[in-house]
């Protein structure tokens, strides 16, 4: 059970960490939120320090789509993967620059993850973790910033962000 719950958090955080924004190259062309294509996080410094602790995480793979899906491939350092698949939905953009994000995961379990994410040209700062099933833990805030998820009632700080890069 303990490695279903983190593997659910190893793609909460990758899933976690979509910041976005909005952009459109022409009058007559639909707007696509800065968060669709394609994103890598690997290595130390991206990865968030709690996957890499708990699940060996050393890279993930996240699309995501202009219909709100996601596809995320987490490999661990033995070059294992686990493949999740769901839908997003974005928050509002705030003058922070910080949106929060819901992820409805399918596979390989269903849960739901909530979080924060931030787009800054290239580079996604994102932090999500799983609510549901109810793992005792608060998600962070778009008004706390990235290090406010709480689990168990004890702050996280940067335990896990993640930082991806677009591709």
């Amino acid at each position: 059970m303990k490695r279903l719950i983190f593997s659910i958090l190893v793609l909460a955080l990758a899933v976690t960490g979509l910041a976005c924004s909005s952009s459109s190259s022409g009058n007559d062309e639909v707007e696509v939120e800065a968060i669709v294509g394609d994103w890598v996080s690997e290595g130390e410094g991206n990865v968030a320090l709690g996957l890499q602790i708990i699940a060996k995480t050393a890279r993930i793979d996240a699309t995501f789509e202009e219909d709100n899906s996601y596809n995320v491939v987490s490999t661990d350092s033995s070059g294992s993967e686990v493949t999740f698949t769901g839908t997003y939905e974005l928050g509002e953009e705030t003058a922070s620059g910080i949106r929060s994000i819901s992820l409805q995961q399918n596979q390989p379990t269903s849960v739901v993850s909530e979080g924060i994410f931030q787009i800054d040209g290239s580079s996604m700062t994102y932090e999500v973790i799983q609510v549901e099933p109810n793992i005792g833990a608060e998600a962070p805030t778009v008004a706390g910033g990235f290090g406010s998820t709480i689990v168990g009632g004890e702050a996280q700080g940067m335990l896990w962000v993640q930082n991806y890069t677009k591709q």
